[in-house]
């Protein structure tokens, strides 16, 4: 019995640990591009090898910045949770990447204020750095009312839209953005309810329209997931 206990403690442990450590994606602004993978949390850590765009990784740990990940070729180090596709907490899940990249200005009410760049879309995201009133910015994508931006000197995080004046070409072409009207709505796989789900939503949350030609049925896009969603439960 005592031995018929142990197996199942340990089988208990392992699968615990499985569970603990999730699969997800390398999310980078620019295709094609490549990562330094840290021995450590932070720049002042030596590099161990390069993760590129599309990656597959496991998380191991996670931080309010960085978060330390095992590669498909067993070699382990740490990245920031911005460059990781996923739905854990400080991950940019929900970011949708400009194809073409604009240049930003940070702007303030005061001169002498500045503003907080974070590691993810919102105020409870852990803070990278400070941006000057003045400040020139690359503008790489948007989450909800979220800039994620790049500074003349690389570092990468999300600044809230309302400090940042972009160039015309960046506003005219920003994502268009509806919110869900009801509760428990499905998103399809095609314009019909005769296709089959590919995840509920719920009141209140946003997406990304993708298209509107087919004005029953919109197509949309929520973090990772694209489908379609009956019109009459989308506001823009």
């Amino acid at each position: 019995m005592k031995r018929i206990l142990s197996v199942f403690m340990v089988l208990l442990l392992l699968s615990t640990l499985l569970i603990a450590a999730s699969a997800e994606t390398v999310k980078l602004a620019y295709k094609g591009g490549s990562l330094n993978l840290r021995t450590g949390p932070g720049t002042k850590y030596k590099i161990n090898g390069y993760v590129h765009n599309g990656d597959s990784i496991t998380v191991l740990s996670k931080g309010s910045v960085w978060s330390k990940i095992r590669t498909s070729d067993n070699r382990e180090g740490y990245i920031k949770n911005l460059y990781i596709s996923g739905n854990g907490k400080g991950y940019a899940s929900g970011t949708t990447y400009y194809s073409k990249h604009y240049t930003g200005t940070v702007k303030t009410t005061y001169a002498s204020s500045k503003v907080n760049l974070r590691s993810g879309a919102g105020t409870g995201y852990a803070h990278i750095a400070s941006l000057k009133n003045g400040q020139k910015l690359t503008v790489l994508g948007k989450n909800g009312s979220w800039y994620l931006v790049s500074t003349s000197g690389g570092t990468q995080g999300f600044v809230h839209s309302k400090y940042v004046k972009t160039s015309a070409s960046s506003s005219s072409s920003s994502t268009k953005t509806a919110v869900v009207t009801a509760s428990a709505v499905i998103m399809r796989s095609g314009p019909g309810t005769s296709y089959g789900r590919v995840t509920t939503l719920a009141k209140n949350t946003k997406v990304t329209i993708v298209s509107t030609s087919n004005s029953k049925w919109w197509k949309v896009k929520y973090g990772s997931k694209t489908g379609f969603i009956w019109s009459k439960y989308l506001k823009k």
